[in-house]
């Protein structure tokens, strides 16, 4: 029966990609446009990369632009020239189509090696000997409606939190932790230029095998919003890649 059929093809294939997924070098857990970008860069440095996103669709804030008209706006072409974005000149800016951004981060990661997982929501952290060495999964749908279904367990030598204004990975050591960032997590008051140069600066290992990238920069330091401007962003999910693939490498 041909829809049996279907259904077996669905199945077969996605368990083969999620048992994959169940060991590799780092999870980004938010596909959002740091999170796509540290996929992105982390796979064209040939380490096995997979994105946990808990929404069903790919590219967190990008598709909205500014109060949902959808275009962003860089500074510089560099990484949308990389993964093939189109761009105009604005004065001293850029401007790019949010919906084309969003796409081509997506298929450029899955292209280049990354395993995307929509749908997937991280509720914990494995750490073991003071390491962050992976997450505790669970389906979106079944968070969504509160049932008492346990989880699954994903292995990573790195995970990167690229979950945005909340930074849920570092909120989750946090209450297990009292001491860890006991100041609390939060953004300051809009402010473009030091948002977007410490966004980048800023990025890096926050805990042994756990890292920051976009927003959740912002919200672990308390740096500046920045609104709807992306550079910075994907400026730093290129340099979490970099920093990891280094710290792998010395390894």
């Amino acid at each position: 029966m041909e829809e049996i059929e279907i259904t077996r093809a669905i199945v077969e294939t996605y368990t083969q990609r999620l048992n994959e997924a169940l060991e590799s070098d780092v999870i980004v857990v938010g596909a959002g446009p740091a999170g796509l970008a540290a996929a992105y860069f982390l796979a064209k440095r040939g380490l096995r990369a997979v994105v946990l996103e808990k929404r069903l669709s790919t590219g967190g804030g990008i598709w909205g632009g500014g109060v949902g008209k959808n275009i962003i706006v860089v500074k510089d072409a560099e990484v949308l020239d990389e993964i093939g974005v189109d761009w105009e000149q604005r004065g001293e800016l850029l401007t790019a189509g949010a919906i084309q951004l969003a796409a081509a981060l997506t298929y450029r990661a899955e292209q280049a090696g990354a395993r995307i997982l929509n749908l997937m929501q991280v509720e914990d952290v494995i750490v073991k000997q003071g390491h962050v060495l992976g997450a505790v999964v669970n389906a979106t749908p079944i968070m969504m409606a509160r049932l008492h279904v346990d989880p699954i367990c994903m292995a990573a030598r790195n995970v990167v939190d690229a979950t945005g204004h909340d930074a849920e990975l570092v909120n989750m050591l946090r209450r297990k932790l009292p001491d860890f960032y006991p100041h609390g997590i939060g953004e300051g008051f809009m402010d473009v230029e030091p948002a977007e140069r410490g966004v980048v600066e800023r990025t890096g290992e926050v805990f042994p095998g756990l890292y920051v990238s976009g927003m959740s920069v912002c919200a672990v330091y308390g740096l500046p919003r920045m609104g709807p401007i992306f550079g910075g962003m994907l400026n730093s999910g290129r340099k979490v890649a970099r920093l990891i693939a280094e710290a792998l490498a010395e390894e």
